[in-house]
């Protein structure tokens, strides 16, 4: 990648857990990035419904090696009802369905008053990428923040199949707050995602004068860029990885 943006590969990375304070409990973050004190671009990641495991783990690693700061929050941490497995996907979802929008959303505008905070990230180039329920995640946090430069959606629901008090709106009406580029990474053999749903999406940013960049990977399941689940496809995850870090460095390439 360009060395002109300050993203280019690294292997020597430093990680670490840490606990911000939220009203009544705390939210574990776990932070990936070059092992030195130069200021990059940062990312805040957002994990799938199974919550901060080991493969989010090992993608804010792989992001860190291409010399941005990692900031992976367990967003389900404090939550009420959190199965002893979290590969439950049943109880998974009831935990999911039981944390509002809105709680999920400050949750992450604290991450980013953290990286904000912080001389080793480039204040006007931090970035949210999230796969799945974190996908729409993403999308509804980065249309709530304006400081947020760029939105990456592997997948994430455009619109819920209910609305509840937890859950008011579905994810593409949050569009109206957009004010960054979104690039939308979706499968073509996905019932949760159907294309008019996709046709939406492209909808409502364009009338919002916001640039988009939608891929639809036709031959790939749902979930397709996890690599410890058996809907992986190695061909589609490595475009779209290409695909991401592209779209990192084009926009940070903007702001220098």
């Amino acid at each position: 990648m360009s060395s002109e943006t300050g993203i280019e590969g690294t292997t020597a990375l430093s990680d670490r857990l840490i606990n911000l304070s939220r009203p009544g409990r705390q939210l574990p973050v776990y932070i990936a990035g070059p092992d030195d004190s130069k200021s990059y671009p940062g990312l805040i990641l957002i994990h799938e419904i199974f919550g901060l495991n080991e493969h989010i783990k090992d993608v804010a690693r792989r992001f860190a090696r291409q010399s941005l700061r990692v900031y992976a929050p367990d967003l389900f941490a404090a939550a009420n009802g959190l199965p002893e497995d979290r590969h439950n996907l049943d109880a998974m979802r009831k935990v999911w369905s039981e944390l509002p929008d809105s709680e999920l959303i400050d949750d992450l505008k604290a991450v980013l008053e953290f990286a904000l905070a912080s001389k080793e990230v480039k204040t006007n180039q931090i970035g949210t990428l999230g796969f799945c329920m974190g996908g729409a995640i993403a999308y509804m946090f980065g249309c709530s923040e304006p400081r947020v430069s760029w939105i990456i959606d592997f997948y994430g629901r455009i619109r819920y199949p209910l609305l509840s008090d937890k859950k008011p709106k579905h994810p593409v009406d949050y569009t109206a707050g957009l004010k960054c580029p979104v690039l939308g990474l979706f499968s073509g053999i996905d019932e949760l995602i159907p294309p008019a749903d996709r046709q939406l999406l492209a909808e409502q940013i364009e009338s919002q004068g916001k640039h988009l960049t939608l891929k639809v990977y036709e031959n790939a399941p749902h979930a397709f860029f996890n690599d410890s689940r058996e809907h992986y496809r190695a061909e589609a995850a490595e475009d779209a990885w290409r695909l991401s870090l592209d779209f990192i460095t084009r926009i940070c390439q903007a702001r220098v």
